[in-house]
């Protein structure tokens, strides 16, 4: 299982800004975040729903990350 966050503002400040750096003002994160992660919940072999695994989860590559970011960036 990918990594998972409680939160959107978790994923904003413990993935996006380190990847961004010094320059993390420079994006819109908030778009970032709502175009590259995702709320999942994992299900058991009956469906039901595992709560314990709900978070947001990166759902596009490393390549396409880095497009989003390139489509947000507030200083073009």
């Amino acid at each position: 299982m990918a990594k998972r966050f409680t939160t959107r503002q978790d994923v904003i400040e413990q993935d996006i800004l380190p990847a961004l750096g010094e320059h993390g003002d420079d994006y819109d994160t908030d778009a970032i975040c709502r175009e590259a992660y995702e709320y999942r919940v994992d299900t058991d072999g009956q469906g039901n729903e595992l709560l314990n695994t709900a978070g947001f989860e990166q759902i596009v590559t490393d390549d396409e990350f880095w497009e989003i970011v390139a489509k947000h960036d507030k200083t073009a």
